[in-house]
């Protein structure tokens, strides 16, 4: 649950966010480069036209070729504002996340989502949007096999990355997650190795070649399998999203359906999806400086 310190907090989490979307969007201007909402960040701009009050960050996706085309930009640790940084877990040793992030780090989030509290800077999460074979029956075994790769991931890390608190997981995530807590399973394996493992697979088919986008680290598993008429193609739909116009998938009653349902009625409270964030602080960039020495 969020405590008095860090719901007084919370805004001035979103509005950092907000200052780092506003550099996202100025990269891909420049750049050329695609990306849309999607998630809790969709969802908002739908239905509150910014922020979900109680969300603490930003879901972006961009599709395969933009989202390699970004890292090649942004890898060498330049292209940012001093005190931002690209996360990725290729050029980050601790950093063990397959999504890629900007971070601000002059606001830390406690974090305790997990077995463990990590601290973690303020971010947007961006998620690359995979393609997959068009035949229906191949694009079924290709994306079985990528799940049970992704659930290889998560027990490698399940004791600080796993979110136990998310409501709304479905039957099977729940048993998992329940023999997870019992048993030692999957720990011992090279987190690291099975990223490359899934990075090799979510190369063989690229997004425009295919009939259908997917965010395979998504929370909803084969519904993350959209038809690409549903995104838009070249015809980009903008939303506002607080102060800022953002692109979005250009069908988002189809979009938003099939993940949250009757998705303009908010849930009730103790349905809503957040991390566990137990403390939120916001240091001056002397003192970020301070740390890195």
């Amino acid at each position: 649950m969020y405590n008095e310190e860090v719901h007084s907090n919370l805004r001035k989490l979103q509005l950092a966010e907000l200052e780092i979307i506003r550099v996202f969007i100025d990269i891909c201007e420049r750049e050329h480069l695609r990306y849309y909402m999607i998630g809790g960040t969709m969802l908002g701009a739908v239905r509150h036209r910014g922020f979900i009050p109680w969300d603490d960050d930003v879901d972006i996706g961009m599709p395969r070729e933009d989202y390699d085309r970004l890292f090649d930009l942004l890898a060498g640790g330049e292209g940012l504002p001093e005190h931002f940084e690209y996360l990725n877990f290729k050029i980050k040793k601790d950093y063990n996340r397959y999504f890629s992030r900007i971070v601000d780090n002059r606001v830390r989030v406690y974090n305790a989502s997990g077995g463990r509290e990590i601290v973690e800077s303020a971010w947007i999460d961006i998620f690359p949007l995979d393609g997959n074979p068009n035949i229906p029956f191949f694009r079924y075994l290709h994306y079985t096999s990528l799940m049970w790769t992704r659930l290889r991931y998560h027990l490698s890390c399940f004791d600080y990355l796993v979110n136990l608190n998310r409501p709304g997981r479905p039957l099977y995530q729940r048993l998992i997650i329940e023999a997870a807590k019992r048993v030692n399973l999957g720990r011992g394996a090279d987190t690291k190795e099975i990223l490359w493992e899934i990075d090799k697979k979510l190369h063989r088919y690229g997004w425009d070649g295919s009939s259908t986008g997917a965010n395979v680290f998504g929370a909803y598993a084969y519904r993350e399998i959209v038809p690409k008429n549903v995104w838009g193609g070249e015809h980009v739909r903008l939303y506002r999203f607080e102060d800022v116009m953002l692109p979005g998938p250009r069908l988002y009653d189809e979009f938003l359906s099939r993940f949250y349902g009757d998705y303009m009625k908010p849930p009730a409270e103790g349905n809503r999806d957040k991390h566990n964030i137990r403390k939120i602080e916001f240091v001056s960039f002397e003192e970020t400086a301070d740390d890195e020495t």
